[in-house]
């Protein structure tokens, strides 16, 4: 049987918007995901987290 992943969706810290959708496991579906992306409308990296559904 297949593992299931969580969808997320990940939100730019600085201007609020919602940028990038991705998949987690279920091991690490107990923390917040954080990764340092390109946001279009800031024009530079900036830290996205993991938002609510």
């Amino acid at each position: 049987m297949a593992k299931k992943k969580v969808f997320v969706k990940l939100k730019c810290s600085e201007c609020g918007k919602v940028n990038y959708y991705t998949h987690k496991s279920k091991k690490i579906a107990e923390s917040k995901l954080e990764l340092k992306k390109f946001c279009k409308w800031c024009k530079k990296h900036t830290l996205h987290k993991e938002a609510k559904k």
